[in-house]
């Protein structure tokens, strides 16, 4: 059985590339100032399989902890047991991705 192509999985799901970034533009936190046309044609020069990577973190931040702020807090529970307020200041500018990386990383030696 072939691998599927992340080309074929964007035309399939969403129909195009526009329409997938048409998508995420809600989802993902962008430069500070940065227009939506221009937020827009940067994400259109992202590769499909990193767009692809991007809407299944938004998704799974939405559906897992609602907000990156529900995110913070999972992962400050898990490295202190009270809060820090420095420390969550400093992964308050970590994206989803990364932030997402390190909570399941603390998730498993917490097991």
């Amino acid at each position: 059985m072939a691998n599927i192509h992340p080309h074929q999985i964007v035309k399939g799901k969403y129909g195009s590339k526009e329409n997938l970034v048409d998508q995420l533009t809600g989802k993902l936190e962008r430069i500070q100032d940065e227009t939506d046309e221009a937020f827009k044609a940067r994400l259109l020069t992202v590769s499909n399989k990193k767009l692809l990577r991007l809407t299944t973190a938004a998704d799974r931040v939405a559906g897992d902890f609602g907000t990156k702020d529900n995110l913070l807090d999972a992962i400050v529970g898990f490295k202190f047991s009270k809060p820090n307020a420095d420390y969550r200041a400093k992964l308050a500018g970590y994206r989803i991705t990364r932030l997402l990386d390190l909570h399941d990383s603390f998730k498993k030696r917490s097991k």
